[in-house]
């Protein structure tokens, strides 16, 4: 797409699972991608497979539980690439407790990736962004409706959804757009592993695909493509300070298993 070429694009997060078919996208559109994690190996065959399919690529890592990472990211992006034109803040942590079984290493270790580090990118991201830019924050379904034990990581991905509208409203007049999605269950590592803490793993994922309308799971790609949107000025110039839910339309089903359908008096 010829509205990628010469952009940059920074994917927190991007070694696997949502930010590298992200990052995917976008480096086939044209973006120069930089691939953000924590293992250097990993970084190193997302950007090599990037690069194989024409790509412009480059992997920078960063602890983003260290305040001082998120500034040092971006400047070593713009010492790459010269700009910055859209951030992806996708590196999460899942953390879960109880509210009771919590503790304050348990909250504090979940909102410093899950919440802090957002905002800390975002913040230096727009001190380098010439508009149009763009921010796309991932938060998740649980910012609205969550279930016992998902503590505190519901109260992060809240948090990101608030933290999306402050920005949103705040950098508008710079032409910088700022947009939130928030992914159902997707068919990533993570839910791989939730699936298979089960005695019947096949199973559970039947039951749980089948509370979707849509029969299915989400792909990290069904989110990818969304980010790109929600990136793109061309695409979605008027959107800013908004959350698209991406789970197939579980979020807008009565999640009640005795309930019945009434069609007369």
């Amino acid at each position: 797409m010829v509205f990628w070429q010469g952009r940059t694009a920074l994917v927190t997060g991007s070694t696997r699972g949502i930010g590298a078919a992200t990052a995917e996208l976008l480096a086939a559109d044209g973006a120069t991608v930089i691939v953000h994690g924590l293992d250097p190996a990993e970084g190193a065959d997302v950007v090599t497979a990037l690069r194989a399919t024409g790509g412009s690529a480059h992997f920078v890592a960063a602890d983003l539980r260290d305040e001082r990472a998120p500034d040092d990211l971006i400047r070593r992006t713009v010492d790459l690439t010269g700009r910055l034109d859209v951030l992806v803040n996708n590196a999460g942590a899942n953390v879960f407790a109880g509210t009771d079984a919590a503790d304050p290493a348990t909250w504090n270790h979940a909102l410093d990736l899950d919440l802090r580090a957002v905002w800390l990118c975002a913040r230096a991201a727009a001190r380098v962004m010439n508009g149009p830019a763009a921010i796309v924050n991932v938060a998740s379904n649980h910012a609205f409706a969550t279930m016992p034990g998902i503590f505190p990581y519901n109260v992060a991905k809240a948090g990101v959804v608030a933290l999306t509208q402050s920005l949103a409203i705040e950098l508008a007049p710079r032409d910088i757009r700022v947009n939130t999605v928030a992914p159902g269950y997707i068919d990533t590592a993570v839910n791989e592993r939730y699936f298979a803490g089960f005695a019947d793993p096949a199973a559970e994922r039947a039951r749980v695909e089948a509370l979707h309308p849509l029969g299915r799971i989400g792909r990290p790609h069904d989110v990818a493509r969304a980010i790109r949107f929600l990136a793109s000025a061309e695409e979605s110039a008027f959107v800013t300070g908004t959350c698209l839910t991406i789970d197939g339309g579980r979020s807008a089903l009565l999640q009640d298993p005795d309930a019945t359908a009434h069609t007369g008096p």
